[in-house]
């Protein structure tokens, strides 16, 4: 129905509800995704990725035009999760890590090119994943779970670019030396970076 993103936008900005729809099938499931990602709550997770298209929804008009909707969506949740983290200490962070075991899950796209990897060597993958700190977690999860590019990763994060390069290169250095002894899991590893 909308050609591409900025006429979904621009159709939402005018009122659309189908837009708005739209704009919530497309994004919630992902932003609902990364905020579990970073605060262990994950009904609160839920409860604020409604607040913020009911808010986007209200605020419509006076919105500027976007980099993406996706990102916009994600910069949102993170400032709101921040917020929250200054008040209760809900994100997670560098010394605590998440328990929930789908948290990591790879795409479907990744699962069906990847059939011959063993859903052992992938939960090895994940299990280390989740033993990085956490800004080395976030910005691997952002970069190869969610595709956003360096920059993206750096106005979400709200960190320099260089930080975001630093983080992701620690990330992939600590990985590949938890999975050393697995080579197929070093192989996944290669892949990402």
């Amino acid at each position: 129905m909308f050609q591409d993103e900025a006429r979904l936008w621009n159709a939402f900005q005018q009122g659309d509800i189908k837009a708005f729809e739209a704009i919530y099938d497309l994004h919630s499931s992902t932003l609902i995704a990364y905020g579990k990602r970073l605060c262990p709550d994950h009904h609160l997770v839920k409860d604020l990725v409604q607040d913020i298209f009911i808010d986007i929804w209200t605020r419509r008009k006076t919105l500027r035009d976007l980099h993406t909707i996706r990102y916009y969506l994600f910069k949102i949740m993170r400032n709101r999760l921040a917020k929250l983290h200054h008040k209760t200490s809900l994100l997670v962070g560098d010394d605590h890590l998440a328990d929930d075991d789908d948290l990591f899950t790879p795409s479907i796209e990744f699962l069906i090119t990847q059939q011959e990897t063993s859903t052992k060597q992938i939960s090895q993958l994940q299990r280390a994943i989740t033993q990085l700190p956490g800004r080395q977690r976030e910005a691997i999860m952002l970069a190869f779970y969610h595709d956003f590019s360096n920059e993206d990763i750096a106005g979400i994060m709200s960190i320099n670019h260089q930080s975001v390069i630093n983080h992701l290169n620690r990330a992939l250095s600590s990985l590949r030396e938890l999975v050393l002894k697995a080579p197929m899991v070093a192989f996944l590893i290669s892949q990402f970076a």
